[in-house]
């Protein structure tokens, strides 16, 4: 999310949207072009870029959603929680699916399995909805990034074209260079919430720069030759 940790700042400094700098705003809107060039080519494209762009429109529709709430800290807080588990599910299934053995398509089936199960005992137990989201946010980014990388690695290596003619490098990249750069900030929220606005606006452009990142590399990856007609 545009400010996945940044809005768990203490209630009585959380700015309003008025009040976030127009970098935010290009964050947030910033999957609107994958999302876009997506559905134009939604024909040609493959099952699993197209279960991106699903992905990629709830991701924004939460965003606006959670604009909409932001002085609602019970419900912001809630749609974070959710957002967590959504992310992991579409997100290794996408992984999952594009695996060319089918040994690691079940080991990665298993690991979106045992998240689930975890995530929900997490929200039962240690980690409820009205707290934050340090542990299970940050066990999802570990797991995606690792899983991207290790299949980022295997599409550079098994390459049969150029890797710019390719959706999965884009893809997988955009999963490892984003869950990665956003780990150290989800990890460390319950140190961050007691920054002042100011500062963490500061930290809060690295999360918005690579989220504008990630879904450049997402077009371009909708943009591949491969996709078209």
């Amino acid at each position: 999310m545009f400010y996945l940790w940044l809005c768990n700042s203490q209630q009585t400094q959380r700015p309003q949207m008025n009040h976030y700098p127009i970098f935010a705003y290009v964050s947030l809107f910033s999957p609107v072009l994958p999302i876009l060039v997506g559905i134009y080519w939604l024909r040609v494209i493959n099952r699993e870029m197209k279960i991106l762009v699903l992905f990629l429109i709830i991701a924004l529709g939460i965003d606006i959603i959670s604009a909409m709430f932001i002085r609602d800290y019970s419900v912001m807080l809630s749609l974070m929680h959710i957002y967590i588990l959504i992310e992991f599910l579409f997100v290794m299934y996408i992984i999952s699916s594009w695996q060319e053995s089918e040994k690691m398509k079940m080991l990665f089936r298993v690991l979106l399995l045992l998240y689930v199960l975890f995530w929900f005992c997490a929200k039962f137990t240690f980690e409820p909805f009205n707290g934050l989201y340090s542990l299970t946010a940050s066990v999802s980014q570990v797991i995606l990034a690792l899983s991207a990388g290790y299949t980022l690695f295997m599409v550079i290596g098994n390459r049969m074209q150029p890797l710019i003619n390719q959706q999965r490098f884009w893809v997988f990249l955009s999963f490892v260079i984003y869950n990665t750069g956003t780990l150290t900030f989800i990890a460390l929220q319950g140190i961050l919430v007691h920054y002042s606005i100011s500062d963490l606006f500061i930290a809060g452009s690295i999360n918005w720069s690579l989220k504008i990142l990630f879904n450049i590399l997402f077009t371009v990856g909708f943009l591949c030759p491969q996709t078209q007609p």
